[in-house]
Protein backbone atom coordinates (compact mmCIF):
# COMPACT_ATOMS: atom_id res chain seq x y z
CA UNK A 1 0.00 0.00 0.00
CA UNK A 2 1.70 3.72 -0.91
CA UNK A 3 1.97 6.26 1.84
CA UNK A 4 0.56 8.89 2.19
CA UNK A 5 2.13 12.32 0.21
CA UNK A 6 3.52 14.90 1.90
CA UNK A 7 0.37 17.20 1.17
CA UNK A 8 -2.10 14.51 1.98
CA UNK A 9 -4.04 14.76 5.19
CA UNK A 10 -3.71 12.79 8.57
CA UNK A 11 -6.53 12.79 10.45
CA UNK A 12 -4.82 11.08 13.78
CA UNK A 13 -2.10 14.25 13.07
CA UNK A 14 -4.95 17.07 12.26
CA UNK A 15 -6.89 15.52 15.79
CA UNK A 16 -4.09 16.19 18.12
CA UNK A 17 -3.30 18.49 17.14
CA UNK A 18 -7.05 20.39 17.46
CA UNK A 19 -6.42 18.45 21.12
CA UNK A 20 -3.09 20.81 21.60
CA UNK A 21 -4.78 24.16 20.49
CA UNK A 22 -7.50 23.23 22.60
CA UNK A 23 -5.51 22.38 25.75
CA UNK A 24 -3.51 25.73 25.47
CA UNK A 25 -6.47 27.71 25.06
CA UNK A 26 -7.78 26.30 28.49
CA UNK A 27 -4.26 26.02 30.14
CA UNK A 28 -4.27 29.42 29.26
CA UNK A 29 -7.88 30.58 30.54
CA UNK A 30 -6.51 28.77 33.77
CA UNK A 31 -3.53 30.70 34.25
CA UNK A 32 -6.04 34.41 33.35
CA UNK A 33 -8.76 33.51 35.56
CA UNK A 34 -6.33 32.45 38.69
CA UNK A 35 -4.56 36.06 38.50
CA UNK A 36 -8.10 37.77 38.87
CA UNK A 37 -9.47 35.49 41.32
CA UNK A 38 -6.32 36.07 43.57
CA UNK A 39 -6.38 39.67 42.88
CA UNK A 40 -9.88 39.33 44.50
CA UNK A 41 -8.98 37.50 47.49
CA UNK A 42 -5.84 39.56 47.99
CA UNK A 43 -9.02 42.84 48.14
CA UNK A 44 -11.05 41.10 50.36
CA UNK A 45 -7.76 39.86 52.96
CA UNK A 46 -6.45 43.21 52.52
CA UNK A 47 -9.38 45.63 52.94
CA UNK A 48 -11.73 43.62 54.86
CA UNK A 49 -10.42 40.89 56.86
CA UNK A 50 -7.31 42.59 57.27
CA UNK A 51 -8.40 46.04 58.40
CA UNK A 52 -11.33 44.48 60.45
CA UNK A 53 -8.92 42.39 62.52
CA UNK A 54 -6.96 45.13 63.07
CA UNK A 55 -10.17 47.86 63.71
CA UNK A 56 -11.46 45.12 66.11
CA UNK A 57 -15.03 46.31 64.28
CA UNK A 58 -15.58 42.44 64.57
CA UNK A 59 -14.80 39.75 67.37
CA UNK A 60 -13.07 37.32 66.41
CA UNK A 61 -15.59 34.65 66.25
CA UNK A 62 -18.01 36.89 64.27
CA UNK A 63 -15.07 37.68 61.92
CA UNK A 64 -14.31 33.91 61.37
CA UNK A 65 -18.05 32.92 61.14
CA UNK A 66 -17.78 35.87 58.29
CA UNK A 67 -14.80 34.61 56.39
CA UNK A 68 -14.12 31.24 56.96
CA UNK A 69 -10.49 30.57 55.94
CA UNK A 70 -10.43 33.07 53.50
CA UNK A 71 -7.31 33.74 54.02
CA UNK A 72 -5.75 30.58 53.84
CA UNK A 73 -7.51 29.87 50.56
CA UNK A 74 -5.85 33.19 49.70
CA UNK A 75 -2.70 31.27 50.17
CA UNK A 76 -3.51 28.51 48.24
CA UNK A 77 -3.43 30.48 45.19
CA UNK A 78 -0.38 32.39 45.42
CA UNK A 79 1.14 28.88 46.15
CA UNK A 80 -0.70 27.46 42.57
CA UNK A 81 -0.21 30.73 40.85
CA UNK A 82 3.46 30.79 40.16
CA UNK A 83 3.14 26.85 38.61
CA UNK A 84 0.77 27.99 36.07
CA UNK A 85 2.47 30.98 34.92
CA UNK A 86 5.36 28.78 34.74
CA UNK A 87 3.57 26.21 32.27
CA UNK A 88 3.54 23.64 35.16
CA UNK A 89 0.22 23.44 35.49
CA UNK A 90 -0.06 19.58 36.41
CA UNK A 91 2.57 19.93 38.73
CA UNK A 92 1.05 23.17 40.44
CA UNK A 93 -2.37 21.17 40.53
CA UNK A 94 -1.12 18.20 42.17
CA UNK A 95 0.38 20.57 45.11
CA UNK A 96 -2.82 22.54 44.98
CA UNK A 97 -4.86 19.15 45.83
CA UNK A 98 -4.57 19.44 49.51
CA UNK A 99 -5.64 22.60 49.60
CA UNK A 100 -9.42 21.92 48.57
CA UNK A 101 -10.26 20.82 52.04
CA UNK A 102 -10.23 24.57 52.33
CA UNK A 103 -13.48 24.90 49.89
CA UNK A 104 -14.95 22.10 51.51
CA UNK A 105 -14.62 23.90 54.64
CA UNK A 106 -15.76 27.22 53.29
CA UNK A 107 -19.08 25.77 52.03
CA UNK A 108 -20.19 24.59 54.89
CA UNK A 109 -19.75 27.34 56.37
CA UNK A 110 -21.86 29.10 53.66
CA UNK A 111 -25.22 29.68 55.74
CA UNK A 112 -23.61 31.12 59.02
CA UNK A 113 -21.69 33.16 56.82
CA UNK A 114 -24.93 34.20 54.85
CA UNK A 115 -26.37 34.91 58.58
CA UNK A 116 -23.49 36.57 60.50
CA UNK A 117 -23.77 39.23 57.45
CA UNK A 118 -27.01 39.50 57.88
CA UNK A 119 -26.99 40.03 61.50
CA UNK A 120 -24.17 42.50 61.44
CA UNK A 121 -25.62 44.70 59.02
CA UNK A 122 -28.81 44.85 61.21
CA UNK A 123 -27.35 45.43 64.41
CA UNK A 124 -23.90 46.65 64.35
CA UNK A 125 -23.74 50.64 63.15
CA UNK A 126 -19.74 50.54 63.09
CA UNK A 127 -19.61 47.45 60.63
CA UNK A 128 -22.39 49.35 58.60
CA UNK A 129 -20.38 52.37 57.69
CA UNK A 130 -17.01 50.17 57.53
CA UNK A 131 -18.45 48.31 54.97
CA UNK A 132 -19.78 51.31 52.75
CA UNK A 133 -16.23 53.29 52.77
CA UNK A 134 -14.63 49.86 52.16
CA UNK A 135 -17.33 49.32 49.12
CA UNK A 136 -16.70 52.62 47.89
CA UNK A 137 -12.72 52.03 46.85
CA UNK A 138 -12.44 51.92 43.04
CA UNK A 139 -10.63 48.70 43.22
CA UNK A 140 -13.71 46.80 43.88
CA UNK A 141 -15.47 47.98 40.83
CA UNK A 142 -19.19 48.71 42.84
CA UNK A 143 -18.97 45.15 43.94
CA UNK A 144 -20.37 44.54 47.53
CA UNK A 145 -18.86 42.07 49.73
CA UNK A 146 -21.91 39.60 49.16
CA UNK A 147 -21.34 39.58 46.07
CA UNK A 148 -17.43 38.95 46.76
CA UNK A 149 -17.96 36.28 49.15
CA UNK A 150 -19.14 33.33 46.84
CA UNK A 151 -15.80 33.85 45.11
CA UNK A 152 -14.38 30.68 46.17
CA UNK A 153 -17.29 28.12 45.50
CA UNK A 154 -17.47 29.84 41.92
CA UNK A 155 -14.04 29.12 41.75
CA UNK A 156 -14.33 25.53 42.70
CA UNK A 157 -16.49 25.36 39.96
CA UNK A 158 -14.44 26.47 37.41
CA UNK A 159 -11.69 24.14 38.65
CA UNK A 160 -13.33 21.20 37.96
CA UNK A 161 -14.70 22.16 34.61
CA UNK A 162 -11.16 23.29 33.40
CA UNK A 163 -9.42 20.07 35.15
CA UNK A 164 -11.80 18.05 32.91
CA UNK A 165 -11.36 19.81 29.47
CA UNK A 166 -7.67 19.66 30.26
CA UNK A 167 -7.22 15.93 30.88
CA UNK A 168 -9.96 15.46 27.75
CA UNK A 169 -7.19 16.93 25.59
CA UNK A 170 -3.80 15.73 27.60
CA UNK A 171 -2.31 12.34 26.49
CA UNK A 172 -3.45 9.45 29.14
CA UNK A 173 -0.16 8.61 29.56
CA UNK A 174 1.53 11.72 30.14
CA UNK A 175 2.28 12.96 34.24
CA UNK A 176 -0.10 15.44 33.34
CA UNK A 177 -3.14 13.40 32.57
CA UNK A 178 -2.32 11.02 35.85
CA UNK A 179 -1.90 14.67 38.36
CA UNK A 180 -5.42 16.13 36.66
CA UNK A 181 -7.22 12.83 37.20
CA UNK A 182 -6.14 12.70 40.60
CA UNK A 183 -7.44 16.66 40.73
CA UNK A 184 -10.66 15.20 39.29
CA UNK A 185 -11.23 12.73 41.85
CA UNK A 186 -10.64 15.23 44.51
CA UNK A 187 -12.78 17.37 43.35
CA UNK A 188 -15.35 15.21 42.82
CA UNK A 189 -14.95 13.94 46.67
CA UNK A 190 -14.95 17.16 47.96
CA UNK A 191 -18.56 17.65 46.30
CA UNK A 192 -20.04 13.78 47.58
CA UNK A 193 -18.82 14.77 51.14
CA UNK A 194 -21.30 17.85 50.90
CA UNK A 195 -24.94 17.66 51.47
CA UNK A 196 -26.57 17.97 47.64
CA UNK A 197 -23.15 18.96 46.59
CA UNK A 198 -22.84 22.27 48.83
CA UNK A 199 -24.55 23.49 51.21
CA UNK A 200 -25.33 27.00 49.61
CA UNK A 201 -27.87 24.71 47.04
CA UNK A 202 -30.69 25.70 49.53
CA UNK A 203 -29.83 29.37 49.60
CA UNK A 204 -30.16 29.92 46.25
CA UNK A 205 -34.07 30.42 46.26
CA UNK A 206 -33.72 32.76 49.03
CA UNK A 207 -30.20 34.80 48.74
CA UNK A 208 -29.51 36.21 45.97
CA UNK A 209 -26.14 36.64 46.78
CA UNK A 210 -25.83 32.94 45.95
CA UNK A 211 -27.60 32.76 43.02
CA UNK A 212 -24.97 34.23 40.63
CA UNK A 213 -22.76 31.13 41.78
CA UNK A 214 -24.27 28.91 38.97
CA UNK A 215 -24.38 32.02 35.84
Amino acid sequence: MASPGPGARCPVREQRARWERKRARTARELLETERRYQEQLGLVATYFVGILRAKGTLRPPERQALFGPWELIYGASQELLPYLEGGHWGQGLQGFCPHLELYTQYAANAERSWTTLQEQLKRNRRFRRFLQLQESRPEFGGLQLQDLLPLPLQRLQQYENLVVILAENTDPNSPDHQQLTRMFLLLCNSGRRLPLLYPFLVLTSTKVWYASIFH
